[in-house]
């Protein structure tokens, strides 16, 4: 068997794993279905070996294995509005097939501490964090611009936001629960959220898109930093 079967036959098992996963409708591989996801507003483009589009963070846990075990590259894509071009696949050359993991239907808001806080999984949109804030007399990091094309909450901390709120000072993610591959091949669960999730990856993850935990599992919000020197810096 050449080299190029045995890749051949590994994204094979690949495409079945996560399609075992995600569902046939999930799991994207023709040109005309892929597109749409590697070339955003403004940048991007490029071939892709897969789109999938999980609905659930247990789902792009395990679909993050599979690929991490068939080396597969992955990218992350949110709302797909490619002002910096980096949701998508440049015109550079790439040593590895791309899979891009789409987290658009993964999109949930949980507000803590009163409101004070909030957290926005992967796909959510700015659209959607200021509907959950109003209510409480607060205001997301952007306003304008960004949040009239229906960018994501992590595309704008990405790009450390300011907008039309700059007398907030610039928008960074305090904490955070996200995964990393080991030295081992291995993807694991790093919680530094400040919520008590349990050890389990796929039980935490769960109960993190619920919202399933008491106010005693959440560390106390910091004192309001909206007060700041950054408009005068």
């Amino acid at each position: 068997m050449t080299s190029s079967q045995a890749a051949s036959g590994s994204h094979q098992q690949a495409l079945d794993a996560l399609t075992a996963i995600l569902g046939k409708d999930n799991v994207l591989t023709a040109e005309h279905a892929t597109a749409p996801f590697s070339k955003g507003y403004r940048f991007g483009g490029g071939p892709l070996f897969a789109v999938l589009k999980p609905t659930t963070l247990v789902q792009m846990w395990k679909a993050l294995q599979v690929c991490v075990d068939h080396n597969l590259m992955v990218i992350p894509q949110a709302s797909n509005t490619g002002l910096t071009g980096g949701s998508g696949p440049g015109f550079q050359d790439y040593d590895r097939p791309i899979v891009l993991m789409s987290t658009h239907h993964i999109n949930q808001v949980h507000l803590i501490n009163d409101a004070h806080e909030a957290i926005s999984l992967a796909g959510t949109t700015l659209i959607q964090l200021t509907d959950a804030l109003t209510p409480h007399g607060r205001e997301p990091h952007s306003v304008i611009g960004s949040t009239s094309i229906g960018a994501s909450v992590i595309g704008g901390i990405a790009n450390n936001s300011g907008g039309s709120q700059i007398r907030k000072g610039p928008a960074f993610t305090r904490e955070a629960i996200f995964a990393r591959v080991t030295d081992e091949g291995k993807v694991e669960l790093v919680n530094h959220l400040g919520i008590s999730l349990g050890d389990d990856p796929e039980v935490a993850l769960d109960k993190l898109q619920r919202g399933d935990w008491s106010p005693a599992d959440v560390t106390p919000a910091p004192e309001d930093t909206s007060e700041t020197e950054y408009a005068e810096h």
